[in-house]
């Protein structure tokens, strides 16, 4: 049984109805600042009556409003659908059951206060909001938090209701049952008892003890006077557990003369992990008492950590979700624990111009080899694109390094109001590749799966991976040719190379490219709005030098890594002569000769591209090509009529 889908409407940033699809076991929300995660989070809090950390309750802010205040939900709605009964677990959630044997927990808030200043509120489980709310079951739902500004020491600390506290209770409540129903001791009841009578006997509190009284019976005199008794602490169970505390020790293997230090001593991450591992003690010790969800809401993982623990914490609640059957819901902002995620435990959150949208990344891929593909090459670089706001996929690192400071160049020089003035103003990420792998990470996005045709009964498999093969590269499908899947709705643009066969191509010569992945091109053009791919003549750094005034910087660029003398600098000192004297020159050749420099050993593209960065940062002096520009203007969404022509 586990929390298997809610939907929320009216609360916070959700006005119309928005649904979240979870899964068993791990699921990891991400997304930009403002998008709704912490709302969902929230929901479910409020739906469960979570309050592990304190809940204010609802105030007049959790009511949706839109940004002027002239509009206001009247009603916030959240309602949880729990899948995958036992047996057992339906006769216990009977009367929350729906048509599915799926259990519904349902909560209504009306935004109109009584007399004492709540908000009329009215929880039922199942369909019918008129029938009697059996409380039990909700309160067998074990559901913890932890915020993004988690104070782990202070719910470590001894104190009444201390998660320690907590967890020794919980442990120890059948025991305990038993000893209260026959009148006995718990074995750490007598142990502080005798602890107390020898206490007692030692000669410096049986005198102050002596002090004590004697003084109570001189001030009261016989008959109003009162016998005191130092002791150590409350003697019930309760309260000896709730004086407990835990110390560390900074290491694996402590020995007997190790020193065990308190909890304000050590990190906030690693009491963070402390706290973290008390809950899971709690959900293992009673997973045996317990078969109802156990769900572990964790905001922003990440909070102190560093990348290397990330990781690492990340896979063992995972291991740990799929192990005690725990369901793990968390929030973060970090491209480290996104990138170690595997893409079907990913669920995105954007903000549209229609609201918010909310997509299981598993739901936009459906092809085994696709996923199996990015959860092998999702790095923390590459993660980024599940932060942003538009994608621009390149294939390699001089294009990672040049394209912003190209894109800064490009858009200094719009007339747009408003316009953003680099890629990062606007939330637009510059993804490497490390080559032409743009179909699997455009999955995402597209919103379309292709269906193959099965394989004829008298066709060889040649055949059949030959008519595939030609099948995938179709420039549009029929409707009976692909399915429809879910997306992200954000932007999506590729540029690579065209790779032809003729060496030196012109400028705007339309050559056939080798590049085996030019059919998706076409494909994306006619199948999605939201993907596009874009091209050069020939490469990146070719088509750069094909303008002049390129050229030149990259010449100079050049010379100065040149470790010898010789005919190659000769050549393009005679270069830069022929653009002074205004020179005819056939560019194309000496583009080709400028990208051959760069590929040489005592160069290579990646230290070109710094070098070229560092020189047109000063000045903001270069001409972007033409395929760059609309790369940029597809995924900041400028048109010919904003653009300023």
């Amino acid at each position: 049984m586990y929390l298997s889908d809610i939907k929320i409407e009216g609360y916070r940033l959700f006005k119309d109805k928005r649904i979240l699809r979870l899964r068993k076991g791990l699921n990891v929300l991400v997304g930009e600042n403002g998008c709704g995660k912490s709302t969902v989070i929230d929901a479910i809090r409020l739906l469960l009556n979570e309050d592990e950390y304190v809940r204010s309750g609802i105030s007049e802010e959790d009511f949706y409003s839109s940004v002027d205040k002239k509009e206001w939900a009247d009603t916030i709605s959240i309602k949880g659908r729990f899948s995958d009964l036992s047996e057992e677990k339906k006769v216990e959630y009977i009367t929350w059951l729906d048509k599915k044997y799926n259990a519904v927990l349902n909560i209504d808030i009306v935004r109109k206060q009584d007399r004492r200043n709540n908000y009329k509120k009215a929880i039922w489980g199942g369909e019918a909001s008129n029938s009697i709310f059996d409380w039990e079951p909700l309160n067998d739902i074990q559901c913890v938090y932890l915020p993004a500004l988690r104070d782990a020491e202070k719910k470590l600390k001894a104190s009444r209701g201390s998660r320690l506290a907590r967890l020794l209770i919980n442990l120890s409540q059948k025991t305990l049952e038993e000893k209260r129903k026959a009148g006995e001791l718990m074995d750490i009841e007598k142990d502080v008892n005798d602890f107390n009578e020898e206490l007692a006997k030692k000669p410096d509190i049986a005198r102050a003890n002596e002090l004590i009284n004697d003084s109570l019976e001189n001030a009261l005199g016989t008959v109003f006077a009162q016998t005191t008794k130092i002791r150590f602490g409350d003697v019930t169970f309760e309260r000896i557990v709730e004086a407990l505390r835990i110390v560390f020790f900074p290491g694996k293997i402590p020995t007997e003369e190790s020193v065990y230090r308190n909890l304000f001593e050590n990190s906030l991450g690693y009491n963070n992990l402390i706290y973290l591992a008390t809950i899971l003690a709690e959900f293992e010790g009673l997973k045996e008492n317990y078969s109802s969800p156990r769900i572990l809401l964790i905001e922003e993982l990440e909070a102190h950590l560093h990348p290397q623990i990330q990781i690492k914490v990340l896979k063992y609640l995972k291991e740990q979700a799929e192990k005690n059957d725990i369901q793990v819901i968390i929030t973060t902002h970090s491209t480290t624990i996104a990138s170690a995620t595997p893409i079907e435990d990913i669920i995105s959150f954007n903000m549209t111009k229609n609201g918010i949208k909310i997509t299981s990344l598993r739901k936009c891929i459906k092809d085994e080899q696709a996923k199996q593909f990015i959860n092998r090459w999702m790095d923390t670089t590459r993660s980024t694109l599940l932060f942003s706001k538009g994608n621009i996929l390149v294939e390699g690192l001089a294009e990672a390094l040049l394209i912003p400071k190209l894109a800064e160049i490009y858009l200094s020089g719009l007339k747009l109001d408003n316009a953003p003035k680099s890629l990062e103003e606007a939330g637009i990420s510059v993804i490497n590749m490390n080559g032409i792998f743009f179909q699997y990470f455009m999955k995402i996005y597209d919103g379309y799966e292709l269906i193959f045709p099965e394989q004829g009964d008298d066709e060889s498999k040649e055949a059949y991976k030959e008519r595939i093969d030609l099948f995938r590269k179709k420039d549009k499908y029929e409707e009976d040719e692909y399915e429809k899947t879910d997306f992200v709705p954000i932007l999506c643009a590729a540029i690579t190379d065209n790779d032809p066969k003729e060496e030196a191509p012109k400028k705007n010569d339309n050559v056939e490219g080798k590049n085996p992945q030019l059919f998706l091109k076409e494909q994306v053009k006619n199948m999605t709005d939201r993907c596009r791919i874009y091209t050069n003549v020939k490469t990146f750094e070719y088509d750069l030098a094909l303008e002049k005034e390129n050229a030149k910087k990259m010449i100079e660029i050049i010379l100065d890594a040149l470790p010898t003398n010789g005919d190659i600098r000769d050549r393009l000192n005679g270069y830069l002569a022929a653009y002074q004297n205004n020179e005819k020159v056939e560019q194309p050749k000496i583009a080709l000769d400028i990208l051959k420099q760069i590929d040489a050993s005592y160069l290579g593209k990646g230290l070109f591209a710094q070098l070229l960065l560092e020189k047109i940062s000063s000045t903001n002096d270069f001409i972007v090509p033409e395929y760059i520009k609309e790369a940029i203007k597809f995924v900041l969404e400028i048109t010919e009529e904003n653009e300023g022509k």
